[in-house]
């Protein structure tokens, strides 16, 4: 039976709870930072903490999702492709949050390959394969947007940060499952990691990177 709910956790999660089954992945530095200080405009667009085999990891991930989410800063900071490209499988279903669309149509999230949602309070007509979809900021945006989502068909996603959005689905407990990699690297400064106050349900090393999964039974 245990065997059987844990295959079917996305399923079950959708149609009780009403929303897409959600898993939070991050990757911090052993000294407990998800990222560098950005107001140094000399660092280049990504820093990479965890390993190749970590990062191989993380693409299978994605192809096991319906959906990816990212907040504005981490698609403006890091121009994610937010595809699977280093693992055979789907491609997940790109989604960004863009208050007042100030994302550029340089980055690689509107190269019109893949499906890809923005939610924004501004109005804007669908462009190619992303959809525009208005929604009210001043309010608790991630329960309408999981709303959305869920009739949308929706049945998971995978939520990559930003350092907000992450903290946001963890002080509101919408989470269901969280991915943190500890990479061999230190900030010394930065933004801090998410907490999660729990203790990990399973630790597994990637060579010299740490994988620690939590799950919220609440």
């Amino acid at each position: 039976e245990n065997k059987s709910v844990e295959l079917n956790k996305r399923f079950f999660i959708y149609y009780k709870k009403k929303r897409p089954y959600i898993i939070l992945k991050w990757a911090q530095t052993i000294d407990g930072f998800i990222d560098v200080d950005r107001k140094n405009i000399q660092l280049p667009r990504v820093i990479w903490i965890s390993n190749k085999i970590s990062r191989m990891l993380v693409h299978k991930w994605r192809a096991e999702e319906h959906a990816i989410l990212v907040g504005t800063n981490t698609a403006l900071f890091d121009n994610p492709q937010l595809n699977s490209r280093f693992w055979y499988g789907n491609n997940p279903t790109r989604i960004v949050l863009d208050r007042t669309l100030r994302l550029p149509s340089s980055l690689n999230l509107f190269d019109k390959t893949l499906k890809t949602i923005v939610f924004t309070e501004n109005k804007e007509q669908p462009d190619g394969k992303t959809e525009y979809i208005n929604i009210n900021f001043n309010k608790n945006i991630l329960e309408e947007i999981l709303d959305i989502l869920f009739h949308k068909g929706i049945q998971s996603v995978l939520v990559e940060g930003g350092k907000m959005l992450l903290e946001s689905f963890i002080e509101k407990q919408i989470w269901d499952e969280a991915r943190v990699i500890i990479g061999n690297k230190e900030f010394k400064a930065g933004a801090r990691t998410p907490v999660i106050l729990a203790e990990p349900e399973q630790v597994t090393y990637l060579a010299n990177d740490r994988l620690l999964i939590f799950s919220n039974n609440t």
